[in-house]
């Protein structure tokens, strides 16, 4: 299912020409058509990937977990800079960076403690119990939502938690890095959790490094390449062939090194 068919740059003017207005991914950006359930964004290290999907979620609606836009480090002038074009519009689905998880799993600790405080001094001050039913409402959603609570898992596994308490149908995704504290077989995990959401119509906009979350059937992959966008061909990728020369022949490299 594609609920967002395409993004498209708003021609107008912008009164504070800084960042991230002078970085080259949004100075260049003209057009991103999605047509397939998986876009995968490829890039080095500050190619501009990572403020290319903040951009589109500040103007995509987008829940954001664990980070929060008016903390975002961009100007609010980046709202309305991109037209955003649905087949299907929905309201289900998140933007989420790995590097905010920590963050996310102290809000969740946070939210648990402040309703088990709240119900403690409702029942300690004999007021109305009737009181204590949204703070109990907070802690069974979370209880259904994360069990015993991420925190309790090491932090790949409760990774992977998240997304299989968060993934829901109809919904539409930016993540990213989302392979970041994923081992290889978690790597996979995540894939097989990836292939179960097209199915039942998730749509996801996804920048990463990792080859084999590059390598998903069907996927469009575009490559960050002078700040411009172009749609690349895995076998083509330079993650990818590095990735496989060094695996080949890992004393060709460190010879060199």
């Amino acid at each position: 299912m594609i609920h967002l068919q395409s993004i498209k740059k708003v021609n107008r003017q912008v009164h504070n020409p800084k960042f991230p207005f002078d970085t080259p991914i949004i100075e260049h950006f003209r057009e991103l058509q999605l047509t397939n359930p998986v876009t995968i964004l490829v890039g080095e290290n500050g190619s501009g990937k990572s403020t290319l999907l903040e951009t589109i979620a500040m103007n995509s609606g987008s829940i954001w977990v664990g980070s929060d836009r008016e903390n975002s480090s961009l100007s609010q002038e980046v709202e309305g800079l991109l037209k955003m074009s649905w087949k299907v519009k929905t309201q289900r689905g998140f933007y989420f960076r790995a590097s905010d998880f920590n963050l996310f799993i102290h809000k969740l600790k946070e939210e648990k403690r402040f309703s088990l405080e709240m119900i403690e001094e409702i029942k300690r001050e004999g007021r109305n119990q009737l009181e204590t039913m949204p703070y109990a409402r907070t802690l069974a959603d979370l209880q259904r939502l994360y069990g015993a609570g991420l925190e309790h898992r090491s932090h790949g596994e409760s990774f992977l938690d998240l997304f299989q308490a968060r993934f829901k149908e109809n919904s539409f995704y930016i993540l990213d890095e989302p392979e970041a504290p994923l081992s290889p077989q978690k790597q996979l995990s995540f894939l097989s959790l990836l292939k179960q959401m097209v199915s039942e119509n998730g749509q996801f906009l996804i920048a990463t490094h990792s080859p084999m979350i590059m390598a998903f059937p069907g996927a469009t992959i575009y490559q960050v390449e002078g700040g411009q966008l172009v749609q690349t061909s895995y076998e083509e990728l330079e993650h990818v062939t590095i990735t496989r020369d060094f695996l080949q022949a890992p004393e060709r490299f460190f010879r060199y090194l």
